[in-house]
């Protein structure tokens, strides 16, 4: 009789081959949102050539399949192989904030602890529990079912103004938070709420996280345990639980704010590079990046050969009209069919003045769509 790891890897095996037999290319949307990962990826990793990037991006979305299926199948928590301090699962020590992040199969994570005996609160995103939550309640009604559990387990909306002090009272009752660091595309900023962000390091950026998680760290004295999942080649999921970062009582809170979100990304980092294709962040990060200020070529001195700036800017064709998309700003800019087909033909034209103004070709210099 087959086990149940060959039964759950057969699976995932089938999840691949009806994956690989999709035209993901003639999916709804896929040219935007690849492109999008592609300067995400190219922001952060650079080290990574674009050249693999959509290999890279149609593994994230495979490795998505294999996260939802793990969701369904209440054996997959059984199967995971856990690595780290056992200690940082007991109960009895206490209330902690685990900080995890979407890498590999994240949403392990609260069925775990929950199978411990754990009493849990999940702060998520509103279209994270609107898309996600009656899933997840399910799965760890059906846990509660099947093991005889009793624990609490409650999923707290992380958009609602009185969040903040719900998860401190939860906190002060004893039970543990589970928190998705590395953010969600609705907890992104908003214009005035800087006070609510730091700015931390990650590879070749520095990106905006919020700072709730190290407030609720410092006024509670509650430490905060660093968890990084991801699935190992032969498929088996890894949780591993780091060392915990721990408040200094009376110490400066706005310091350990700071420190504690640099370390759970300075954490992450060596994880994101050896798993870069199971992190869904590629997704959002652009919404979090610290701006960089931009700089546009301004006067006359053109160079005499013109060629279009591919390492700044893509073109996608979309059903509507073409677009320009700004790798480094992520702007868009609808332009006409003619001007696509300049961009791309730029070796065959004597003057792009004479064909498109002078007015249109500063901006193209300008803008360093043409250099």
């Amino acid at each position: 009789m087959p086990s149940a790891l060959r039964l759950y890897k057969q699976e995932l095996s089938r999840c691949r081959e009806h994956f690989q037999q999709l035209d993901l290319q003639r999916e709804r949307g896929y040219l935007m949102k690849f492109t999008t990962f592609s300067a995400n990826v190219e922001n952060i990793m650079p080290s990574i050539p674009r050249s693999e990037h959509e290999t890279l991006f149609q593994e994230l979305l495979l490795q998505q399949i294999f996260t939802t299926f793990d969701q369904q199948c209440l054996t997959a928590g059984d199967l995971v192989k856990i690595r780290g301090s056992q200690e940082l699962l007991r109960k009895q020590d206490g209330p902690k904030i685990y900080c995890t992040y979407h890498l590999g199969s994240y949403r392990l994570l609260t069925s775990i602890l929950f199978r411990r005996g754990i009493d849990c609160v999940l702060l998520v995103g509103s279209n994270m529990n609107r898309s996600q939550g009656d899933d997840m309640t399910e799965h760890i009604e059906a846990l509660r079912k099947q093991h005889g559990l009793t624990n609490v387990f409650r999923v707290v909306e992380a958009g609602h103004a009185s969040s903040g002090l719900t998860v401190l009272r939860e906190l002060k009752a004893g039970r543990s938070l589970i928190v998705y660091v590395d953010g969600s595309p609705e907890t992104a900023p908003e214009p005035k709420e800087q006070d609510k962000f730091i700015s931390v390091p990650l590879g070749e950026r520095r990106v905006l996280t919020r700072k709730g998680v190290g407030y609720l760290s410092h006024a509670t004295g509650v430490p905060i345990v660093p968890v990084v999942s991801y699935r190992q080649q032969d498929l088996t999921n890894i949780l591993r639980f780091l060392d915990p970062i721990k408040p200094i009582r009376h110490s400066d809170r706005d310091m350990y704010c700071r420190e504690a979100m640099t370390q759970l990304y300075n954490a992450f980092w060596p994880y994101l590079k050896r798993y870069s294709a199971q992190w869904e962040g590629w997704l959002f990060i652009h919404s979090f990046l610290e701006q960089q200020e931009q700089t546009h070529k301004v006067g006359g001195n053109w160079p005499s050969h013109l060629t279009f700036n591919e390492s700044r800017y893509s073109l996608c064709d979309l059903e509507q009209a073409p677009v320009l998309f700004d790798r480094r700003s992520y702007q868009t800019y609808e332009i006409t069919e003619d001007l696509r087909d300049l961009l791309l033909n730029l070796h065959t034209v004597d003057s792009v003045e004479s064909l498109v103004g002078k007015e249109v070709y500063n901006e193209l210099i300008e803008l360093e769509i043409l250099h």
